[in-house]
């Protein structure tokens, strides 16, 4: 089994080491970053399957820092910080974080919680789930990437998280309470289904249509369904 790469954002040294020594005793390989600025530079020569991010970073907020990064990177995200205020998380979660764990934390939840991420995101047998291909769309489960004709394509972290569902899940309908629990979570607010309503039509425009033909339907009142057909090429992350 190939084992999961871990970038591990904390700015003290002595976190950093045991956070660092619980998910390798656990089986993981784990990159270092201590402050925001290699945290990006990380990112890129990595490619980790999982990030570990503190939020009180010396040269920048990790709220704002984990906005940047997902302007154009979907790598899953566990948040470790002493913030423990509800607007914190919720507002974290909005953003598109997978788990959050206050300090101080116990190790074996925190392994628990990554490996959760990690199975939710990646199949048990260490390979990714590889690349989808829709008609001239192709859909990268591992890199976090979307790409058509060849282009990337820049989608938003909830324009994303909608087209993975999606091509996981062909001619299925999605209804409406499916979408909104699973890209949104429990944190709804009043209002969100219409959020779901634009978020959808943003997706439809970014990745147009396949021959002439819409990818996703629409089941009036119920939710949509992703049309094209999917095929699917595993590979290993190298």
């Amino acid at each position: 089994m190939i084992k999961k790469q871990l970038l591990v954002v904390e700015d003290d040294p002595t976190i950093q080491r045991v956070v660092k020594q619980t998910l390798v005793t656990a089986g993981f390989t784990v990159t270092q970053a201590f402050n925001a600025r290699e945290t990006q530079s990380q990112l890129m020569a990595t490619l980790p399957d999982l990030l570990v991010l503190d939020l009180g970073l010396p040269d920048e907020d990790g709220v704002a820092l984990l906005k940047k990064i997902r302007l154009a990177n979907h790598v899953p995200v566990l948040v470790l910080t002493a913030r423990d205020q509800t607007q914190d998380k919720l507002k974290l979660f909005e953003i598109g974080v997978d788990d959050y764990v206050t300090k101080p934390f116990e190790p074996l939840e925190l392994v628990a919680r990554v490996r959760a991420i990690l199975s939710r995101t990646y199949d048990t047998t260490g390979v990714g789930k590889g690349q989808l291909h829709c008609g001239e769309l192709t859909v990268d489960l591992d890199a976090k990437t979307v790409t058509k004709a060849g282009e990337g394509l820049h989608l938003s972290q909830k324009e994303y998280a909608l087209l993975s569902l999606f091509v996981q899940h062909p001619q299925k309908v999605l209804t409406y309470d499916v979408l909104l629990r699973n890209i949104w979570g429990t944190h709804l607010l009043q209002g969100q289904s219409d959020t779901l309503r634009v978020t959808m039509a943003h997706l439809r425009r970014k990745i147009g249509t396949n021959a002439g033909q819409q990818y996703i339907g629409t089941d009036v009142g119920v939710g949509y369904r992703w049309l094209a057909p999917v095929e699917q090429a595993q590979y290993f992350k190298q």
